[in-house]
């Protein structure tokens, strides 16, 4: 955050693959408990103040990290459970997987209704999305009629396929700026 001038975006997962868990000796079933704490955790250790933490999961004595940010980073997770859907209401942002335009808004409404029931303002919440089958100006205006304020796309595939040749990705970077990008402007 002090290096970027507050442009970084801390975004979560709790993780989808038990395998992964244990191979680091981790519990699978405490992830989601395991998260809500460190997202607890992280704003302490952001205000620059010296701070300490007794938690069910994480306990650390009095300290201080600094340069703290002169502003607390928002927070997004990512994930499509209603566990992830729940813990995105609490924060600042949502970050969708791989899914079709129509799931995202299904997702998005969700949210917000958690996030009217948590009593937070269902309106001041960021969602980055990666739609499947959102490919015209058209299909990017309805998800951003719909709440969807940040895309993630890879460009390239729908002018040329899943491809590796650096010439094409870059073909494609420029025609999406071309066909896409400056027509929403």
């Amino acid at each position: 955050a002090i290096v970027s001038d507050n442009r970084v975006i801390p975004a979560i997962g709790v993780g989808w693959s038990k395998d992964e868990f244990g191979l680091l000796q981790q519990d699978f079933h405490t992830r989601g408990k395991r998260a809500d704490e460190m997202l607890e955790i992280l704003p302490l250790l952001w205000s620059g103040e010296m701070v300490s933490y007794e938690g069910q999961f994480y306990q650390f004595p009095r300290l201080e990290m600094n340069p703290a940010p002169t502003e607390l980073p928002p927070i997004w997770v990512g994930g499509i459970s209603k566990a992830a859907m729940r813990r995105a209401a609490r924060h600042d942002g949502w970050v969708s997987d791989l899914q079709t335009s129509d799931e995202i808004i299904d997702s998005v409404k969700l949210i917000r209704r958690y996030r009217e029931e948590q009593g937070f303002d269902p309106e001041q919440f960021s969602v980055m999305a990666t739609p499947s089958d959102a490919f015209t100006p058209d299909a990017y205006r309805k998800l951003e009629d719909n709440g969807i304020t940040h895309i993630l796309t890879q460009p390239w595939p729908f002018y040329h396929g899943n491809t590796d040749d650096p010439v094409k990705k870059r073909d494609g970077v420029l025609r999406y700026a071309q066909d896409i990008i400056a027509k929403m402007a």
